[in-house]
């Protein structure tokens, strides 16, 4: 964990993974996730991922009082009704917003506080995105 160049999931001494934490991926890796989301599951021309479980898990499914009643569904925080995002540990991220066709992945070393990075994305990288759609 200590290697920045790390890329998969962290296992203990018997080769288990806790499977909630511990994913290291690159921002490039992150990016193919989010632009896989975003095209419904479709990678190459072809459905690797369902469109239904694409759609289910970017849905409300819980809310989260303490990150201001934040709607999440599997594994996606839903930010809107056009983006939502997967909030790793740290300030990992990754974006996406179907209205905008815009992925965003961030990786960061460690913030304590992720959420901060919806702000930045809103505030500052989607408005150059504001003549593209």
């Amino acid at each position: 964990m200590n290697d920045k160049n790390t890329s998969g999931w962290v296992v203990d001494p018997q080769g288990i993974n806790t499977a909630s934490w511990g994913l290291f991926l690159k921002p490039a890796d992150m990016a193919k996730i989010g632009q896989l989301y975003l095209n419904g599951g479709m990678w190459d021309g072809k459905q690797i991922v369902s469109a239904g479980w694409i759609t289910d898990s970017t849905r409300e499914h819980s809310r989260c009082a303490q990150w201001g009643n934040l709607a999440y569904g599997y594994l996606w925080w839903i930010i809107d009704g056009d983006s939502y995002a997967a909030l790793g540990d740290g300030g990992n991220v990754i974006y996406v917003n179907v209205k905008k066709t815009m992925v965003v992945s961030i990786a960061y070393l460690f913030m304590p506080d992720a959420k901060d990075r919806i702000k930045l994305i809103k505030d500052y990288l989607e408005p150059m995105f504001e003549n593209c759609i």
